[in-house]
């Protein structure tokens, strides 16, 4: 008698999880549709877009165009805020920001104009947009104005972001004599003196774009970690809790401990961090060397960050002087990233594996 009733109840819940898997794929609509109703423009040709920007570089003499001549490498107390239009070509190689306006438009990156906002109307343009999602690229050292601008359309165009993307451009970079450019460790000097500076601006801008209600991806590069590390950190400890969606950082070039010390309040600030390192990194090992300390990108495990090894799949073609150190621009690094965004767990990702445990990251990106 018992064991019929175990049957029974047995039987009966069977056919509740039948009844509950069936509603649940019933009215769930499928990865691909959701997929395609997030992606509206399938980036599947040569476009211009729109790049907003905001700076702290002081101002020179183009102002209707995002040209080199454009901004320069000293901080302005009063930010510059704006839409930079840029053609970004269909048949680019992944990772390539050649500029030339003069050539084929379906082959070279091209600057078609400028359109300058004040701070509020910046806003609101982004707050009007249709997509709920905007995605801040800060750029790292000796990055020009006009380069960040370009990289930032590069990125949401091979993402095929559906939102806003926004530069924030710090002044980092170096005078074009030839001098300038030799002297690697006075411009280094100089960009993290400038990367200190600006993260007051930084955090004032953070606060004013994650009150828009939006959906804030986060995505950092090199020295700009400078930038954005303590100012996030700073709007953690003031109480602001999750205001980002996902915090990819990209080779940070950061003091290790330095990071631990604020890594509660950076995991506080988001829904997810993501870290992209890579031992490999000339860049991290000569700022090792001048800064007499560990960077946080060189791959340590960190608790409650995806730490990801990338040495396997790092090709310098189109890095920062083949030091191994522009990686988050190419195809593989884009590829997971594309992935992030959409929500996915780190280890149902694509090309991703378990690292050893006695290795500093969590997972390797394989080749």
């Amino acid at each position: 008698m018992n064991k019929n009733k175990q049957t029974i109840k047995h039987s009966i819940s069977l056919i509740y999880l039948l009844v509950f898997t069936h509603l649940f794929f019933a009215c769930s609509p499928k990865i691909g549709e959701q997929i395609n109703k997030r992606i509206v423009d399938p980036f599947d040709e040569t476009k211009i877009l729109n790049v907003h920007f905001v700076t702290s570089r002081r101002e020179m003499t183009v102002k209707d165009n995002c040209d080199p001549q454009s901004f320069g490498f000293i901080t302005d107390i009063n930010p510059h805020y704006g839409i930079c239009l840029v053609n970004i070509p269909s048949k680019h190689i992944i990772g390539d920001i050649s500029l030339d306006n003069a050539q084929d438009k379906n082959q070279f990156f091209q600057f078609k104009g400028r359109i300058n906002t004040d701070d509020k109307e910046f806003l609101t343009k982004i707050k009007s947009s249709a997509s709920d999602e905007v995605l801040v690229f800060v750029h790292g050292f000796n990055v020009n104005f006009d380069e960040a601008v370009l990289r930032a359309g590069q990125i949401k165009y091979d993402l095929k972001f559906p939102g806003e993307v926004v530069v924030y451009s710090w002044p980092a970079g170096a005078d074009a004599g030839i001098l300038s450019q030799v002297m690697v460790k006075s411009t280094y000097d100089l960009n993290f003196t400038e990367a200190k500076i600006n993260r007051e601006p930084f955090a004032k801008f953070l606060s004013d774009i994650t009150g828009l209600g939006k959906k804030v991806h986060l995505v950092v590069h090199s020295m700009g970690h400078q930038v954005v590390l303590p100012s996030v950190a700073t709007l953690a400890k003031q109480g602001k809790k999750k205001f980002l969606s996902e915090l990819i950082l990209n080779a940070p070039d950061f003091d290790k401990n330095e990071f631990e010390q604020i890594l509660s309040d950076l995991t506080n600030s988001s829904e997810r961090i993501t870290l992209y390192c890579s031992p490999g990194d000339n860049a991290l090992v000569a700022s090792q060397k001048v800064n007499g300390a560990a960077r946080a990108g060189m791959c340590f495990k960190y608790s409650g960050v995806d730490v990801i090894n990338v040495n396997e799949v790092d090709d310098p073609v189109f890095g920062v002087g083949g030091l191994g150190h522009g990686y988050y621009s190419s195809r593989p690094i884009l590829t997971d990233i594309y992935q992030v965004l959409l929500g996915v767990s780190v280890e149902r990702r694509l090309f991703i594996r378990k690292s050893g445990p006695k290795n500093g990251e969590n997972f390797v990106l394989r080749k």
